[in-house]
């Protein structure tokens, strides 16, 4: 008897899932590295990490809509309850900080407005708008958001890295350990 083969997600939710992974890896590359660069470099890097960003924000609402009208294909029906659980976790906190770097990241550039006409663009082909609230602060109180902001900003990326880390690990132990073929179902391999 042939075994069969494990359900995958939708191709939409594959290509989500690779496309946010690889903005999401490329942004905390540049993130960790991109102050010490130097001014030219800098004046690149900055507006590449923001909007990068802002497509991983975009790209995270779009899946969480596409995520609320498509089920997931099960879990391997011998995991433990407890890593079913562990994965609901980790999932739920991955979503909460694709939506909470980009914000803060948005809200960084926002309580630190430049000249208008100097702002972000969006892959150089529109200005950025400011978070309101946050852009019309008085700038001492701007100062102070803007210091929290980056504080937070730091902390999401060491969170997110670890997280990622921990997702990757146990991806590859119901991979190459446990044999349940939990890669496949993110369109890595033979179906």
């Amino acid at each position: 008897m042939q075994p069969t083969a494990p359900a995958r997600y939708t191709p939409i939710a594959i290509a989500l899932h690779w496309t946010i992974a690889a903005l999401i890896a490329f942004n905390l590359s540049l993130g960790f590295y991109m102050e010490g660069f130097p001014k030219p470099l800098k004046s690149i890097i900055v507006p590449l990490h923001i909007s990068s960003g802002m497509t991983v924000l975009a790209l995270t609402l779009v899946r969480i809509l596409w995520r609320l009208t498509h089920r997931p294909p099960p879990l391997h029906p011998q995991i433990p309850a407890w890593e079913r659980a562990a994965a609901h976790v980790a999932h739920a906190l991955m979503y909460a900080l694709m939506l909470a770097m980009p914000l803060t990241g948005w809200s960084i550039i926002s309580a630190h407005p430049p000249n208008p006409a100097l702002s972000p663009k969006y892959f150089g082909l529109f200005h950025l708008p400011p978070i309101g609230p946050i852009a019309q602060m008085v700038p001492e109180a701007q100062k102070g958001a803007h210091e929290r902001f980056v504080t937070l900003h730091s902390i999401g990326a060491f969170l997110f890295v670890g997280l990622l880390l921990l997702h990757v690990a146990a991806a590859f132990k119901h991979q190459f350990i446990d044999r349940h073929t939990e890669i496949e179902r993110m369109g890595l391999g033979r179906r």
